[in-house]
Formats: C-alpha cells, sequence, structure tokens
C-alpha cells in the first residue's frame, strides 16, 4: 500500500475558501456548507493519488509545477512537494488568468 501524502493549506487558500464560504451562505448556509464539504472531499483524494488531476493549463503557473483540481465552478490550484500536498488557491473559473498567474 502507498504511503498517503499529507493535505496542507496556506493561509491564502484558507481566506479564498472562507470568503467563498461566506459568499454562498449569504444565499444559502445550508448549501454553502455542503459546497465547502464538496471540496474537502474531493480533495481527501489527493492524499493517496495527488497526480489524479492535470498539471494547469495556464503556462505561467504550469512551469511552477502547480495543478489544477476542478471542483464544479472552481479551480484548486496545488502543488505536490516532500511527500505534502499543497493547496494554493481556489479560483472561480472564471475569474481571469493573471489571478492565476499571480501565485
Amino acid at each position: 500500500m502507498e504511503e498517503k501524502l499529507e493535505i496542507i493549506w496556506s493561509e491564502s487558500a484558507l481566506i479564498m475558501l472562507a470568503e467563498l464560504h461566506d459568499y454562498i451562505c449569504e444565499r444559502n448556509a445550508s448549501a454553502a456548507d455542503k459546497y465547502i464539504s464538496g471540496i474537502y472531499t474531493a480533495l481527501s483524494k489527493l492524499e493517496s493519488h495527488p497526480e489524479a488531476c492535470p498539471v494547469c493549463r495556464n503556462e505561467a503557473i504550469a512551469d511552477k509545477g502547480y495543478r489544477c483540481c476542478i471542483y464544479k465552478n472552481h479551480l484548486i490550484v496545488y502543488l505536490i512537494e516532500n511527500k505534502l500536498v499543497s493547496i494554493l488557491a481556489i479560483i472561480h473559473s472564471s475569474r481571469s488568468a493573471n489571478v492565476i498567474s499571480s501565485l
């Protein structure tokens, strides 16, 4: 059995997650909780299969080795290094590529 990697969150990714929750919560608190739970569930798979999601298509961050996991309307940007999966950002898919490039 393969060793599981640890998932860690950057401070900025946690802030983005909280802002996303707050935004959805303005309309429906239950839906907000369910959406955030879905993100955690999707990302938990990375513990065993960190390369399941492709390298990001944005060249500026693909060159850094960043990967993008898609969850519904959001891109979750992460990096695999030293037996860690580092969650770096959660970005709505309609946002400009420049937002992603600033990571």
